[in-house]
């Protein structure tokens, strides 16, 4: 038996905090994802499902960082979690390689930063730094 779809768009709205017209956006771009009742004025109405299906799509959009094609492979496949997995794994290896260059630069710039207070420090060569400039 199909789930009752009592929940309006507005109802879904504030339940997970997403706008009403990100809602509708949703429901366009990713056709096939949501299967939204309507009444017979042409209401939307929404069930449980739905809200947790917006709430996933919103999580992998703003939180993950993956774009509505991605989401839209990773929750419509049969293996979701194969999906989205991978994504999370490209971003975190991309993340892993942008730390790792951030680390070589910070250690770069504590080497030039020793090199400047040890030029910088009294003694013989500072004379020679003054003369140098």
């Amino acid at each position: 038996m199909a789930e009752p779809a009592s929940l309006s768009i507005a109802d879904v709205s504030k339940r997970t905090g997403i706008p009403v017209t990100t809602l509708r956006f949703y429901e366009r771009e990713l056709s096939g994802l949501f299967h939204i009742r309507r009444t017979a004025g042409g209401h939307r109405r929404y069930a449980e499902s739905d809200v947790a299906r917006f709430a996933t799509v919103r999580r992998l959009t703003e939180t993950e960082g993956l774009g509505l094609a991605e989401v839209r492979r990773a929750v419509l496949s049969r293996g979701e979690g194969d999906a989205v997995g991978e994504a999370l794994d490209r971003l975190a290896e991309a993340q892993a390689a942008s730390a790792a260059a951030v680390e070589a630069q910070a250690r770069r710039l504590r080497e030039l930063e020793a090199r400047v207070a040890a030029l910088e420090a009294p003694g013989p060569r500072r004379g020679w730094l003054r003369r140098g400039r």
